[in-house]
């Protein structure tokens, strides 16, 4: 059997997930390799355990964004808070003990209650619906927070001084508090009712009770399992440190490990059994690395095969999705300049310039910056329009006799960006760097790409266009747009792709590597 650890943690917590309202923009997207890599398992119909490191209160319905509820999975701070509950549930916010005299306000993202004049409490949601943070005030800041579980329970609580967070409670089910974390100092004191579960009723770091949780994990585990752990500097050492015979494989993917530190990746690669890879160039580094131990190196691509093929043939509407995110001034200016020409030749062209940022003021700049490239080129008929919460058009710049061809939205979630490319009939990601979940959704949904660099992904001419200048945006553009010839080329090419990395070939692959180390 194979067991996945991921790296999902939050920049700001070291052994905290990443949990946001849902109107606050996050990471880009959820999706990396491990859950790639447990998607490829269970459809080949083979077992696989998720041994998550992190506090994840919201670990569920993360698993169910990703199509991953229900499976297997071990949690280390479960195991520290004693909680065995696996079973999403809900906390109604009335149910909650609240002051008679409280008044409810609803704003368009939270929820806030006031006694009187000051503000009491505030609610605050999650993509889903779901209640995952009840923050309370006195005399206008926090002093205190409480923590949410999917499952159904108040996870931990926060206490904060004028400075800010002082100290956090890890409580069970059932309310009882089971560890405290000085946020100051970072030490932790067991509750006494806690006692039995680990070796030291004190901590100097959360470092030191992870590891030694872990370390009693790896005993609990069967020498024959292999172990895929999604390579970060944070966890990397100490996974290989607590192994008891298992198999180690570390898995490598975009920037989360940094590869140019020869150092540290020779030091995790001399432990580890195998290595897999998300690009070419990852792979050819980790060999580099790896000297002359001759240490398997995979280069598998982390495609995700839930997406569906777009339907934008059958639309009359050329919609254009271009992330702007990263883009400089003049990469800007001079890639609008082709795409307002292009679009003032052919009115059926529509240009989504997407950001991940939700803030109105944000995207109102933007739209600010698209009507000075218009006005500056002198191109007429073309209005800009900024999407509300509803998913409306707020015309911000209409000519006369013009619309809104030119959308200013925001894109945070994976889900969000599904449904964005279900009538999507070219992406243009001219960035430096392009977005790589991005690709994939493209290649998925059978939507061509225009790209200023070569990828792995998008092959010249075949899934897209590879313009390597920034000048030479309209070639593409009339390459794509002007019939549909090419374009379902590209839908063809990107269906054979998606065939080449679904079923159980990619599984095969693994379970060869294992085998082949185990001679």
């Amino acid at each position: 059997m194979f067991c996945f650890i991921p790296s999902w943690y939050s920049q700001n917590d070291k052994w905290h997930a990443n949990e946001t309202p849902w109107y606050q923009a996050g990471k880009a997207y959820e999706f990396d390799d491990t859950i790639n890599q447990i998607r490829m398992f269970r459809s080949a119909c083979e077992p696989a355990q998720l041994m998550v490191l992190s506090y994840a209160p919201g670990l569920r319905m993360f698993l169910h964004r990703q199509n991953l509820y229900p499976m297997d999975v071990w949690n280390l701070f479960d195991e520290m808070q004693g909680i065995d509950l696996q079973k999403l549930g809900v906390v109604p916010w009335q149910s909650l003990e609240w002051p008679r005299n409280l008044i409810w306000r609803y704003t368009p993202f939270t929820m806030i209650g006031f006694l009187g004049r000051d503000r009491y409490a505030e609610l605050f949601f999650g993509e889903d619906g779901n209640l995952i943070q009840v923050d309370f005030f006195r005399e206008g800041r926090t002093i205190r927070r409480d923590v949410y579980d999917d499952r159904g329970f108040c996870s931990s609580r926060i206490f904060c001084d004028q400075d800010g967070r002082e100290e956090q409670e890890y409580l069970d089910p059932d309310g009882t508090v089971q560890f405290r974390e000085n946020c100051t100092t970072g030490e932790i004191r067991i509750a006494k009712g806690a006692h039995y579960r680990f070796q030291k009723q004190e901590y100097e770091s959360m470092d030191l009770l992870v590891e030694e949780v872990v370390r009693r994990r790896f005993l609990e585990l069967e020498p024959e399992i292999t172990v895929v752990v999604a390579a970060n500097p944070q966890h990397n050492q100490m996974i290989l440190k607590a192994r008891r015979g298992q198999s180690i494989g570390l898995s490598y993917f975009e920037e989360r490990f940094p590869l140019d530190d020869g150092k540290a990746l020779e030091r995790d690669l001399r432990y580890a059994r195998f290595a897999v890879a998300d690009t070419e160039h990852s792979a050819k580094l980790l060999r580099q690395s790896s000297g002359d131990d001759g240490l398997p190196v995979y280069d598998i691509s982390p495609f995700d095969t839930r997406f569906s093929l777009g339907k934008s043939q059958r639309i009359w509407e050329l919609k254009i999705f271009m992330p702007v995110d990263g883009l400089d001034d003049f990469l800007l200016e001079t890639a609008m300049q082709q795409v307002f020409s292009y679009m003032e030749n052919n009115q059926c062209v529509i240009l989504q310039a997407v950001t991940q940022n939700a803030q109105e003021n944000v995207r109102r700049e933007l739209a600010g910056k698209l009507l000075a490239i218009l006005e500056k080129n002198e191109i007429t008929g073309i209005g800009i329009g900024l999407e509300n919460g509803a998913m409306e058009l707020l015309p911000v710049f209409v000519p006369e006799g013009g619309s809104c061809r030119v959308q200013v939205i925001s894109c945070h979630s994976e889900n969000d960006l599904i449904q964005r490319l279900y009538d999507v009939r070219l992406i243009l990601d001219v960035r430096d760097q392009p977005d790589l979940y991005l690709q994939i959704a493209g290649i998925s949904a059978g939507i061509p790409q225009v790209n200023y660099r070569f990828t792995r992904y998008v092959q010249h001419q075949k899934d897209g266009y590879i313009i390597q200048n920034i000048h030479y945006i309209s070639g593409a553009l009339e390459y794509y747009l002007s019939g549909l010839k090419h374009w379902n080329e590209a839908l063809v090419y990107c269906v054979k792709e998606i065939e080449k990395y679904t079923g159980g070939s990619l599984v095969q692959q693994w379970k060869e590597a294992v085998e082949d180390d185990a001679k």
